[in-house]
C-alpha cells in the first residue's frame, strides 16, 4: 500500500461520518448525502495530488466541498431553503436529547402501527413516495398504474391515517382536549 492510499485511508476513516451527518442534514436525505460526501473525496483525491490543499486545510477544503455539492443537490431538486450561515451551523450542533430520541421511537412505533391498517396497496404507495421521495408518475410506472390512480391512493390513505390517529390519540389522552 503506497502512502498516499494510507492517507486517504485515514481521511475516509477520520472525515467520512462527519461528513455523512453533515450533508444529511443539509440534504435531508442519506443517500444523496453519501453520494455528496463519495464526490468530494473524489476531488480530494484528485486536488491532493496536486498538492494544492494544505495539510492543515484538510478539514475545511472537505467540509467546503461537501456543503457546496449539498446545497448543489438541494438546488436541483428544487427544494433550497434560504438558511443563512448561522442556522445550517446551529443544525451541526445539534444532538438529540435521550427522551427526544425515545419519543421518536415511541411516535414511529405507533405510526408504524396505524399504516400497517392501511390496505397493501396504499402502504406501497405511500411507501414509495414519502420513504423513497418518488413522484407520482415514478410511482405510478413502478406500479403499473395511473398518475391520478397515485394520487387517490396516496389520499385515501392520509384521509385515513389521520382519522385513525386522531382517534387513537383520543384514547390515550388522559383528559378531554378543551376546545375553544
Amino acid at each position: 500500500m503506497t502512502e498516499g492510499q494510507q492517507n486517504m485511508e485515514e481521511l475516509l476513516r477520520r472525515f467520512e461520518v462527519p461528513l455523512l451527518q453533515y450533508a444529511t442534514r443539509i440534504t435531508g436525505n442519506r443517500e444523496r448525502a453519501k453520494d455528496v460526501v463519495q464526490e468530494a473525496f473524489i476531488k480530494f483525491a484528485a486536488t491532493a495530488t496536486n498538492g494544492a490543499v494544505a495539510s492543515d486545510k484538510t478539514a475545511t477544503w472537505l467540509f467546503t466541498v461537501c456543503r457546496n455539492g449539498a446545497l448543489n443537490v438541494c438546488r436541483k431538486e428544487r427544494r433550497v431553503m434560504f438558511l443563512d450561515e448561522e442556522i445550517i451551523e446551529s443544525r451541526e450542533d445539534e444532538q438529540p436529547m435521550p427522551f427526544e430520541r425515545l419519543e421518536e421511537r415511541e411516535a414511529s412505533g405507533f405510526l408504524t402501527k396505524i399504516l400497517a391498517t392501511l390496505p397493501p396497496r396504499q402502504q406501497e404507495v405511500l411507501q414509495l413516495k414519502f420513504q423513497n421521495d418518488l413522484s407520482y408518475q415514478e410511482i405510478a410506472e413502478i406500479t403499473k398504474t395511473t398518475r391520478n390512480s397515485v394520487g387517490v391512493l396516496i389520499h385515501t390513505a392520509l384521509k385515513t391515517l389521520r382519522q385513525k390517529y386522531a382517534q387513537t390519540s383520543k384514547d390515550f389522552l388522559p383528559f378531554e382536549p378543551r376546545t375553544t
